[in-house]
């Protein structure tokens, strides 16, 4: 019998990642790609609110180059984000690699927000600190590296299994 989804503390977490994700994507992030037709008050609110609150650039004021981050949330967050859920709910044996993949991508865009976000100067304290972006950005970035490190790990595994001799990294001494 596949073990549940509850008793796989780590796939439990990401599913609860995955799904407040999908929200945050849906209602937040991805609201500029809607047509106006379907843009509700409360989007409009909701980012309103956040921008006043928060004061991040990245929804106002954005470099060049963070549109392109948006799109790859609309292009492959949100794609793989409603293949993950309900693959993380039946055990499915790509989700590592799959996960893998996200966990290095959202890291790595995630930590060149972060260094930006950080040279803003017109930021407060608070917003600038661990109840602000720098909490948001640095969770983000926090589960996003845990993930790659965790699937690499569980990787490492599938691939010693297949081969007499190998050690998994997690063993080896540096």
């Amino acid at each position: 019998m596949a073990v549940s989804i509850f008793q796989r503390k780590r796939d439990f977490t990401y599913l609860a990642f995955f799904l407040v994700h999908l929200v945050v994507m849906l209602a937040f992030d991805l609201t500029p790609f809607y047509p106006s037709s379907i843009q509700s008050r409360w989007m409009t609110a909701l980012r309103t609110w956040y921008i006043t609150t928060f004061a991040d650039r990245f929804f106002y004021a954005a470099p060049p180059w963070f549109p392109v981050l948006s799109f790859l949330e609309l292009t492959y967050h949100l794609p793989l984000t409603l293949w993950a859920i309900p693959a993380l709910v039946r055990n499915d044996p790509r989700v590592p690699l799959a996960l893998l993949v996200f966990g290095t991508e959202t890291s790595l865009s995630t930590l060149v927000c972060l260094a930006e976000m950080l040279s803003w100067e017109e930021l407060t304290a608070v917003q600038r600190g661990v109840q602000g972006l720098a909490g948001m950005y640095g969770a983000y970035l926090g589960l996003g590296v845990f993930m790659m490190l965790d699937c690499y790990a569980r990787l490492d595994q599938v691939i010693v299994r297949s081969y007499k001799g190998l050690e998994p990294v997690s063993k080896k001494k540096l």
